[in-house]
């Protein structure tokens, strides 16, 4: 088991240590005259080591994320890995959360706070967040409101309501579960810098193929190769963003690689080729205006010793494999680019 997976593992019952000496020894200084001061989960701390699954329920649908021999993961896509410190950031600040104020009792005022459920109100803010066992039985669960910045304490605080208590409460921490599946996916695809890379070759679809390289990891710009007769780049650093696209990628959504069609009809082919003798081929297509990729690493031979290349390659590929990722037009333009992008005819001077 590898070394993430075991910590994901051990992850709650670390918690149920640590957390019981930080909800005693940390308690936020409140100046409201009506501060409650109870836990609104008193008996959490003692049934973390039972939490096996988390729903998160709001307008767009829910997230399922379950402790699993593998970690933490994501039901709905397909069990990619979620990020632990997402997890232990939420189970920390329910296990700590103390009702500060009653607010209001009656509905017709609930959406004042952001407390309408989507069955009452389809566009709502407010999500419903469940911990349950591995049984499937509720351990705790909350509507989650509008959130206060501001609340005498340096932490601020969250409207919420419980499922058998009409009575809305203001809570200690800003309790925000995301709604997104970036918010608690492992975003981070690559990390490999542009001085990594010698060229990236990129391949349209329609036949087209455009080529940028330097010479040197210290060379600052990235040349255009085989620029037509007359023409001129557009600007010395216009092929820079096709050498830092795997540099802290990070992904928007993800799928399982068999839910996505790569039709050669269709596809961009981008091949990074690096100093250090490694070839990273990435293949996008757009549905619906939406990008998806895939990666492949080869590791052709190891020349540079300060730094572990077969391994990198070899994490990527582990990674990747099995999956395409969403990524936003931004993050991908560099290797959308064609020649007509990039340059244009000589300006004449005083012009």
């Amino acid at each position: 088991m590898s070394t993430r997976n075991f910590l994901g593992l051990c992850l709650i019952t670390v918690f149920s240590v640590a957390i019981a000496a930080w909800v005693v020894g940390s308690r936020p200084t409140i100046e409201a005259s009506d501060f409650d001061g109870t836990l609104a989960f008193p008996g959490l701390v003692d049934t973390l080591n039972d939490v096996k699954e988390i729903r998160i329920s709001h307008k767009d649908g829910e997230f399922n994320l379950e402790l699993t021999e593998n970690g933490w993961v994501f039901r709905e896509r397909n069990n990619y890995p979620v990020q632990d410190d997402k997890i232990g950031e939420l189970l920390v600040k329910l296990t700590r959360m103390e009702k500060v104020e009653p607010k209001t009792k009656l509905p017709e005022r609930y959406d004042r706070l952001d407390l309408l459920n989507v069955e009452e109100k389809g566009d709502t803010r407010a999500k419903v967040v469940e911990l349950f066992n591995v049984d499937g039985e509720s351990i705790a669960s909350l509507l989650v409101g509008k959130r206060k910045f501001t609340l005498g304490s340096s932490e601020g605080g969250t409207y919420v309501l419980f499922p058998t208590d009409s009575q809305a409460w203001l809570v200690t921490g800003e309790l925000n579960p995301g709604a997104r599946a970036r918010d608690w996916l492992i975003r981070e695809i690559s990390d490999i810098k542009d001085n990594d890379i010698r060229s990236v070759s990129i391949q349209h679809p329609d036949g087209e193929r455009l080529t940028i390289s330097k010479e040197s990891p210290d060379d600052s710009n990235y040349t255009v190769e085989d620029i037509p007769d007359g023409m001129e780049l557009r600007r010395d650093t216009i092929a820079n963003d096709g050498g830092r696209v795997l540099s802290n990628l990070l992904l928007d959504d993800v799928k399982s690689a068999s839910l996505v069609e790569f039709s050669t009809e269709q596809m961009i082919t981008a091949t990074f080729q690096g100093f250090n003798d490694f070839s990273i081929i990435v293949e996008l297509i757009e549905d619906d205006d939406v990008n998806w990729l895939r990666f492949r690493g080869e590791m052709h031979s190891q020349e540079d010793e300060s730094k572990d290349w077969s391994s990198i390659i070899s994490e990527l590929n582990n990674k990747t494999s099995g999956w395409v990722y969403q990524l936003p037009g931004y993050e991908v333009a560099g290797i959308k680019k064609r020649m007509a992008d990039m340059v244009r005819e000589p300006e004449e001077d005083g012009v």
